[in-house]
């Protein structure tokens, strides 16, 4: 009995587990990829402050 446990122990641990990459429901690949028509998608307001700055910053640096 105790050779079962600890060949079936050794079996579990051998053998490969799936990854989160084998168990993909889009393509062979792996890649999914959404169009969304050129739609743009407004930033959080955080995101569009620090932007409007970096426009800004990069404005003062051309002129």
């Amino acid at each position: 009995m105790n050779n079962f446990v600890i060949v079936a122990l050794t079996t579990a641990l051998l053998l490969p587990k799936p990854s989160q990459s084998d168990t993909n429901h889009f393509s062979t690949g792996g890649v999914f990829e959404l169009d969304l028509c050129d739609i743009e998608i407004p930033l959080p307001p955080k995101q569009e402050r620090e932007q409007k700055l970096l426009e800004e910053q990069l404005k003062k640096k051309q002129n």
